[in-house]
């Protein structure tokens, strides 16, 4: 599994970050058992604000809401009670 989900939103001041995490995961299953292994690691932030909502990505560029919200389906449900 290899996906991309929102974390929890954090307020900070006048502003509201959600954290947008990359969440992958692997399973295997072998002659001795079965493993699981899985890992977050962060993706990009949405900054929501007075001036309205922005992503950008680790190396602070703009990232597409469109993408973001076509990859996260729960994203609209996330932010449309904190957009300002």
């Amino acid at each position: 599994m290899d996906k991309l989900q929102a974390g929890k939103p954090l307020a900070v001041g006048n502003f509201t970050l959600v954290p947008i995490e990359h969440f992958i995961m692997h399973t295997g299953k072998g002659r001795t058992g079965c493993w699981l292994a899985a890992h977050k690691e962060p993706y990009a932030i949405i900054i929501c604000g007075t001036h309205g909502i922005r992503a950008f990505n680790l190396e602070a560029k703009e990232v597409s809401l469109e993408h973001l919200a076509q990859a996260i389906p729960d994203l609209g449900a996330i932010l449309a009670p904190i957009a300002h």
